[in-house]
């Protein structure tokens, strides 16, 4: 504990002196008596901040004595207590019980992490999906280490002027008064991690975030030690500068791994999220060669142990830096390395691209949904030009968030007193969630009302201090908990299409100021400070919710961030989602809120291709993944506003019970498949536990295996421009022969397959049946000879099918039979 943590501790009375332990651990932020607790001590400090160590600090002397005379507040500590300590030392968890055997930490690397709203160090979804995977790997009970980024400004705090523009405010935080401690060496001094940027030495401090049972570790650069501008690379989230944005992630790449090497940590999995923090694979190639391997045995380990997630569909989020930039600050790390066939990795024209930099040296590749599996197999299908789109190694992990930490506080109790605290363990057991069924509608609709009301006095309290602020008199929210709320929240990004449902002003006004069925739209979200675009939509909701018409039914919540999220996904009844497909990767607040038993309303994009079952929910526009241009805006605005009229407004005050029964459904399927245990289990099977047995194969004696396999590998990419398939012969619809010159690679190093199916593209098929061939005939010369006797092939003729010969290298320990790209083709007519 650092010096702040022993001056609170020596400030607690000694029966409570256990509260420190607790307020540096973020385990507090998804258990429902803990919150509790803290806010018990004092409940506007707590409602304001969210933040036990400031708390702490705060706290007068004569309170905390105070508390120690309310038997309410002792029981309540006691039984925290105790389940934390629970939590903390389990007899056994998921992963021990799963993996008993493995002994080597997984290290996951992001940019930002949306853990609480005291440690603002995330500006949107990709942040609060980190933080949801960190808490869910503790959870379940993962050897899991995270690292990123401390930002003294974190992302910015949003402020709405008189006019609706968007004003970027970046409060400077402290980290001594944050939940996290600063890490120390054997001197007991602060550990100071020196990194390679330009002709120089950068030193990083380093803070520790308990995260439940897992270790975030956080990089930052302001230290007496640097230059004053050395000192600036971690004061603002995604900086602007291209200086600054390449430095950020040299320091979170090359500087997390270095922080790994001083704390004598050897990862056996490397996760990247996202492609920032891709340079941690060219310092681990490093290494490897520093112990006499070459840069192909090298790079055969690391990316064989490294995993790749891609959270985006649009180019412009695809970190992209000029060549000699990048060049440029990496010059002191490439001392005595070949320079070239590093920055090959992810040369793209005159660029670096972060994300093909990720994706070359990663073995386990995922977009997060199945839609945006196909869309990125699409958007990287150069880097395998001859494989068919669903056999490029790319996978689909759909998105999941963490339950315990979304769900609101009255839907919790329900759930422990219906389904059983199983739910909290389990979530992602589908059978468990069936009891759902067992909770009385009017049980359920109380608590929604609850959740409503809270949110509702939030959004009061948001627009009264607004108006403090600026001297304005825009109208308080006079909302009864029983009017039907529809919520907007998201980044204001033009493809988010903020602005749909204002479409048709007239139309619009109808709908809400009907006095028997009132109608309320919240907006919430910021717009990338650099998206003048996305600032101007926002400027445009604004003016609208100024409209005599609108005054009071259409409201801005300014300054969305996590704590505001997690009142607002269960505190409205719709939750409304209108993205042009596909441009959504995943999306998690429309899970957040189905998992609350708010009803979705979305395009049919994203993770809602695959929550959307026809009760939970409704589609807008088509039921269909094509892709959308802005010429079907028009036509997407009719369809939500049809929907709004003819189902959502009159199924919500005319049929309470319909109504009730889509809440349960929303719940039903929504919780147990789009929960982390899920996703990050679906990690464990598919990836990790892959990796892992790679590093092992790799590593041992030696890297026996690593030579192997690059030995494999140069060779075969040596001799693959000569292998060629001479000719096909035809005897009848059951059998052909085919000859093909390996040209000194032997049948063990290919396979050779007969592909057909009904014809789409290219070298693509619609459900391609593929047949090995086996046990070729040596016709001398490195030619064989392959057969094929067996079912009639009896379409073979139709210009409707396709059939062809294929061959491809292979190794049996390649994770993926085209992650090399190396394929021939020749169609068996030809």
């Amino acid at each position: 504990m650092d010096d702040v943590g022993i001056l609170i501790r020596k400030k607690l009375p000694q029966p409570i002196k256990n509260l420190a332990d607790m307020a540096y651990n973020y385990w507090w932020s998804w258990n429902r008596r803990a919150t509790k607790l803290w806010e018990y001590i004092d409940p506007e400090h707590w409602a304001e901040f969210k933040n036990p160590v400031k708390l702490l600090l705060d706290t007068p002397r004569e309170r905390l004595e105070e508390l120690l005379k309310d038997d309410n507040f002792m029981n309540l500590y006691e039984l925290v207590w105790e389940r934390f300590k629970i939590y903390m030392n389990p007899e056994s968890t998921w992963f021990s019980t799963n993996y008993p055997k493995w002994d080597k930490p997984i290290v996951y690397l992001c940019m930002e992490y949306g853990i609480s709203k005291s440690l603002p160090i995330y500006s949107g979804g990709l942040g609060i999906l980190a933080g949801d995977h960190v808490k869910t790997a503790s959870d379940l009970g993962l050897p899991f280490i995270a690292i990123g980024l401390l930002y003294k400004h974190g992302y910015f705090k949003q402020e709405i002027d008189r006019d609706g523009r968007q004003i970027e405010v970046f409060p400077e935080h402290r980290p001594e008064e944050m939940p996290i401690i600063p890490v120390k060496n054997e001197a007991g001094e602060p550990l100071l991690i020196e990194v390679p940027i330009e002709d120089r030495t950068v030193y990083a401090r380093v803070f520790e975030v308990n995260v439940g049972r897992v270790k975030l570790y956080l990089l930052d650069t302001d230290v007496e030690n640097n230059s004053p501008d050395d000192r600036t690379i971690c004061d603002y989230l995604y900086n602007a500068e291209i200086d600054k944005r390449i430095k950020q992630e040299i320091l979170l790449g090359i500087g997390g791994m270095r922080l790994l090497r001083e704390l004598g940590i050897e990862p056996s999995v490397v996760h990247l999220n996202e492609g920032h923090p891709a340079f941690a694979s060219l310092q681990r190639i490093a290494w490897y060669m520093e112990k006499g391997l070459t840069f192909l045995e090298a790079l055969s380990i690391v990316r064989g142990t490294t995993v790749f997630t891609t959270h985006t569909p649009v180019p412009a989020g695809h970190d992209r830096f000029p060549l000699v930039e990048v060049e440029k600050r990496l010059q002191k790390f490439f001392e005595g390395l070949p320079k070239d066939e590093f920055l090959n990795l992810g040369r793209e024209d005159d660029n670096i691209n972060m994300t093909l930099l990720a994706i070359r040296t990663a073995s386990y590749v995922n977009a997060v949904s199945k839609l945006h599996a196909e869309v990125t197999k699409r958007m990287w299908q150069n880097i395998w030009e001859r494989v068919p789109l669903d056999e490029i190694p790319i996978d689909g992990i759909t998105n999941g968030v963490h339950t315990k930490t979304w769900l609101h506080n009255e839907i919790k109790k329900l759930f422990d007193r219906y389904i059983g605290r199983i739910w909290r363990e389990y979530a992602n057991i589908e059978g468990i969630w069936y009891g759902i069924e067992r909770i009385p509608d009017e049980e359920l609709w109380e608590a929604h009302l609850a959740a409503k009301k809270e949110f509702i006095e939030l959004l009061r309290r948001k627009v009264m201090r607004r108006n403090e602020r600026l001297g304005t008199d825009d109208p308080l929210p006079d909302i009864n908990e029983h009017a039907l709320i529809i919520g907007f929240a998201r980044r204001f990004a033009t493809y988010k299409r903020a602005t749909l449902i204002l479409s048709d002003l007239d139309r619009l006004s109808k709908l809400l100021n009907n006095p028997e069925r009132p109608v309320y739209i919240v907006f919430g979200g910021k717009a990338h400070p650099m998206d003048e675009a996305g600032k101007e939509f926002l400027k445009r909701v604004y003016e609208i919710s100024q409209m005599p018409q609108f005054r009071g039914k259409i409201f801005v919540l300014e300054n969305y961030d996590i704590g505001s999220a997690r009142l607002m996904v269960a505190g409205v009844d719709v939750w409304l989602n209108n993205p042009r497909r596909p441009m959504e990767a995943s999306g998690t607040s429309g899970m957040k809120a189905g998992l609350n038993g708010v009803l979705n309303l979305s395009i049919y994009d994203g993770w809602w291709v695959e929550g959307y079952n026809g009760k939970n929910g409704w589609v807008i526009g088509d039921e269909t993944t094509e892709p959308e241009t802005e010429e079907d805006d028009i036509k997407d605005a009719e369809s939500l506003y049809e929907i709004l009229e003819k189902e959502v407004v009159p199924t919500y005050y005319d049929n309470r019970k319909k109504w009730i029964y889509m809440m349960k459904e929303s719940i039903k399927s929504i919780a147990p498949h789009f929960s982390t245990h899920r996703m990050v289990k679906e990690y464990m099977d598919k990836f990790y536990s892959k990796a892992m047995s790679n590093f092992i194969w790799v590593t041992r004696e030696d890297y026996r295996g690593a030579k192997e396999i690059a030995s494999w590998k140069e060779r075969v990419l040596a001799m693959w421009n000569n292998v060629r398939i001479e000719k096909v012969l035809l005897q009848d619809a059951k059998a052909f022969e085919a000859v093909i010159n390996l040209d000194g690679l032997q049948p063990e190093d290919v396979r050779v397959e007969l592909y057909y199916g009904l014809t789409s593209s290219g070298y693509n098929v619609e459900r391609a049946y593929i047949i090995e061939l086996r046990h070729p005939e040596e016709l001398g010369n490195g030619r064989w000879l392959y057969r094929y006797t067996g079912t009639a092939l009896k379409h073979i003729g139709s210009p409707c099918w396709h059939y062809a010969i294929r061959v491809y290298a292979h190794h049996e320990k390649l994770p993926h039979k085209f992650l090399l790209g190396l394929v021939k083709w020749r169609g068996l007519l030809e």
